[in-house]
């Protein structure tokens, strides 16, 4: 796949919230932050998108993130709360998401999805998975 990028980014506008989707179109989550490489001599460049509750965590203050990523350890959902995305898997940048050049399955995006259905979902009785209210 050709990839697909705006010739100029305002990175927070551009990518900063947007929904990130995999090649196939599947919903990841959201780009909750960006890190650079500061390049001695060169401007600054793109490194990799961050996504993540500890992300997001972090942008409310250090001690929160240190919390979030507390209870994640504790409950042992995911090894990381951050899931970073090299820049050369983005392949699209649209207005209204990030499509990247990765199997969301192969990613740690459903980690929480995956623990909830293996330990909650799966301990439902049958006679109500499934029922409406």
């Amino acid at each position: 796949m050709k990839k697909k990028l705006p010739d100029e980014l305002e990175l927070a506008r551009d990518l900063l919230d947007k929904q990130v989707v995999d090649r196939d179109e599947t919903k990841m989550g959201r780009v909750d932050g960006l890190v650079l490489e500061l390049r001695e001599g060169k401007p600054p460049r793109v490194d990799h998108l961050e996504m993540g509750s500890a992300v997001l965590a972090r942008c409310i203050h250090p001690r929160v993130e240190s919390w979030v990523d507390a209870l994640r350890r504790r409950i042992g959902v995911q090894k990381t709360g951050r899931y970073r995305v090299p820049w050369a898997a983005v392949q699209e940048i649209v207005p209204y998401q990030v499509k990247l050049d990765v199997k969301a399955a192969e990613t740690p995006a459903f980690a929480w999805e995956h623990w909830l259905r293996d330990h909650v979902i799966a301990h439902i009785p049958r006679g109500l998975k499934g029922k409406a209210n």
